[in-house]
């Protein structure tokens, strides 16, 4: 059985797709989908961002917040780093309280964790509001911001950069999905 997909509503924040390089390897998906929520929201509440060091905006925000998730550089990987789920929230979290801007970061991650992931999901985007999902799985590892999604048993994800799918509740491995939210 197959559903009808569900697409984010409203302004859609800038897509997460061509990282920079920072200290000798790429920011990161983990950094940069999160740097993208940050500017979104901090639009939305007219609260301006520091934009720090000579990358655009975007990238000087994934590149300090690369520090603050404890994003590494992936063995044998050309460069790239990753970040763990638990340290894109409580990286982001923190860098948020140091900042004050009045936002939080949550997440719902786990293994096989459909309904309730769709229930998120769900809310977020009947609200307008983007969120970042997560697949690490034997398939694929990535943070990305989401277009869209399917209810159904891996929760499939549309990626907003590129229209790739995710993967939210693969059958072998982790999903989740990662918001921002006045705190």
């Amino acid at each position: 059985m197959t559903h009808d997909p569900h697409a984010l509503t409203g302004p859609r924040p800038p897509h997460d797709g061509g990282q920079g390089n920072v200290r000798g390897a790429l920011v990161g998906c983990g950094p940069l989908s999160a740097a993208c929520l940050l500017r979104w929201h901090a639009d939305r509440l007219e609260r301006p961002l520091p934009p720090r060091g000579p990358l655009p905006p975007r990238g000087a925000l994934a590149a300090e917040l690369l520090s603050a998730q404890r994003a590494f550089i992936v063995p044998a990987s050309g460069g790239q780093r990753a970040a763990l789920p638990w340290d894109w929230l409580t990286g982001t979290n923190a860098w948020l309280r140091a900042q004050g801007p009045g936002l939080r970061a949550r997440g719902l991650w786990g293994v096989r964790r459909a309904d309730a992931l769709e229930r998120h999901l769900h809310r977020l985007f009947t609200a307008g509001t983007p969120a970042v999902g997560l697949e690490f799985s034997a398939r694929l590892r990535h943070h990305g911001l989401l277009s869209a999604y399917q209810p159904g048993a891996i929760l499939p994800a549309t990626l907003l950069v590129d229209g790739s799918e995710l993967h939210l509740a693969p059958r072998v491995g982790v999903g989740g999905v990662f918001w921002i939210e006045r705190g």
